[in-house]
């Protein structure tokens, strides 16, 4: 009787380890300019019935944050919790060891940041849609991905959904029928040589816009030199309300950049917007200003050119201390 209870014990004990050792797996994606990209897969207890699945894309001005930083720790209970899979991403940081922030050559660099990044999201996708039926590594609809990211993250996410839908840099590794179901942006902008973004081949997925009136660093409505710009959310949902693409769009007055770090504190809005929006009626359009007294407004002037204060600094709790 004994070695049975000691041998249900260990069966239970080891049920249990296997059970948290697959909570999380973490997979080589690609390989760039000698960076090796990594993705870490948390995986829900239960799935939910969409199969659905969130990428989480960190910010940091493309200088700094990790895929498994606080960013990512802060929401991923959150929605595996609700039964999605949530993946992190490694993307290489186009920008931390840049020096120069002048406008010309300082929206050169930016640019080629975001192109970097946008590239490494899309490999990511490619990567995942792969490998959905191989060994189970992702069981995902493909037709339930949503991008969700904070800065230069929520920049990325932007500017991935607008080069599926335009058929730019490396976005022709995806099948041709994928589409992201959404976009989570807090603090983004899309970058364009092509003057303010069009959708050419296919509507922009139904997108959140959250965004500081104030922000300076990733503009709330645009910066831009001839056919050069940072086109930032207040620019964008002109452009989706014209078109009636959904939407869904919190304007913060008061705040700047800080829109970006609020995400953690407004997980309900989010499921809202994935139920209502994402799964629900794709063409609706919310336009809500949101004032809380109590958020203090910080990062007001913190503009392009001040990314360079930011060098040699690793890590986003480094970041804080300069704010």
């Amino acid at each position: 009787m004994k070695s049975h209870r000691a041998s249900v014990l260990f069966f239970l004990i080891f049920l249990s380890y296997s059970t948290l050792a697959q909570e999380k797996k973490t997979f080589l994606y690609a390989e760039k300019d000698t960076t090796k990209l990594y993705m870490d897969v948390y995986y829900p207890e239960k799935q939910n019935d969409k199969q659905s699945c969130v990428f989480f894309i960190f910010g940091g001005g493309y200088i700094i944050g990790a895929r498994d930083d606080q960013q990512i720790q802060s929401i991923k209970k959150h929605f595996t919790d609700e039964g999605y899979i949530v993946i992190g991403i490694d993307y290489r940081l186009g920008l931390k060891n840049v020096t120069n922030f002048s406008i010309i050559t300082g929206f050169k660099n930016y640019e080629r940041a975001v192109i970097m990044a946008t590239e490494d999201f899309i490999s990511a996708l490619s990567f995942t849609l792969k490998n959905i039926n191989e060994g189970a590594k992702f069981p995902i609809n493909p037709k339930n991905i949503i991008a969700m990211g904070s800065s230069a993250g929520a920049i990325t996410a932007l500017q991935t959904d607008y080069a599926i839908c335009n058929g730019f840099y490396n976005s022709d590794i995806l099948p041709d029928s994928f589409r992201l179901a959404g976009v989570i942006s807090y603090s983004g902008a899309i970058f364009s040589t092509h003057g303010s973004p069009k959708y050419k081949k296919h509507e922009p997925a139904p997108t959140l816009f959250c965004h500081g009136m104030k922000d300076e660093l990733v503009v709330y409505n645009k910066i831009q030199i001839f056919n050069l710009g940072l086109f930032g959310s207040d620019h964008l949902v002109r452009k989706f309300k014209k078109n009636n693409y959904g939407y869904h769009i919190r304007r913060y007055p008061v705040i700047g950049h800080q829109v970006a770090i609020l995400y953690p504190n407004e997980l309900h809005k989010i499921d809202e917007f994935i139920e209502n929006i994402i799964f629900g009626n794709k063409k609706i359009q919310i336009d809500e200003t949101y004032y809380d007294p109590s958020i203090k407004p910080i990062f007001l002037n913190f503009k392009i050119k001040d990314l360079e204060t930011v060098k040699g600094i690793e890590t986003i709790d480094e970041f804080e201390t300069i704010k």
